[in-house]
């Protein structure tokens, strides 16, 4: 019966442990999360959400901000991608950091919230668009009328993604480009399943 005791209140020792380690860590996950924020808010490309953790992956699986990380990593990618010009010194540079961003971007683009998804897939459209700005490729204008058109499909209320097919359709007849037969019928760039094949989620 001793020996009981003292494994129980070994494992109670353990256990209590534990849990002031874990809610060391959620504090800062959350300090790490708001400080990363006010960065980003001032220069996008230093920001950094990375806490030091007792717990390995533990806490942000608790608190559940894997994905509120990787969309916020996705969003620094884009800008990163979006401010650069492209010239004849930069092309490789340029391209790959637009490669980046919309990989991760796709990545994002696979959660449940449609609300998300969304403002994901626009992000996704609006990068295509300035490829093709810059190489005219038949492919990233497909891909960016499906981006859009999957935007819209995942969040019929989403008006800056409608606004935003319906400028890109007007500039490509405009301009004399071919739009394909049936294009954003619900699959994206790689096959995914866009926008409509989703779940209802809550929002960012």
């Amino acid at each position: 019966m001793r020996s009981l005791r003292l494994a129980l209140a070994a494992a109670l020792a353990v256990l209590a442990v534990l849990a002031a380690l874990a809610a060391s860590d959620v504090r800062a996950w959350r300090s790490a999360l708001v400080a990363g924020d006010a960065v980003y808010v001032v220069s996008p490309s230093r920001a950094v959400w990375t806490p030091h953790t007792r717990l390995a992956g533990v806490s942000d699986a608790l608190l559940g901000v894997r994905d509120d990380v990787q969309l916020r990593k996705a969003l620094q990618l884009y800008v990163d991608a979006a401010k650069l010009h492209l010239r004849l010194d930069n092309a490789v540079g340029v391209e790959s950091a637009r490669a980046r961003a919309q990989d991760t971007l796709e990545q994002v683009s696979r959660v449940d919230d449609l609300r998300r998804k969304s403002q994901v897939l626009t992000l996704l459209g609006i990068l295509a668009f300035r490829a093709v700005a810059a190489d005219g490729a038949q492919s990233q204008i497909d891909a960016a009328v499906s981006d859009f058109t999957d935007a819209v499909r995942a969040d019929p209320a989403d008006e800056q993604a409608a606004y935003d097919l319906e400028l890109l359709l007007r500039l490509l007849v405009a301009h004399g480009s071919r739009v394909q037969s049936g294009q954003g019928g619900g699959f994206g760039r790689t096959g995914r399943r866009g926008g409509g094949g989703g779940q209802p989620g809550s929002g960012y």
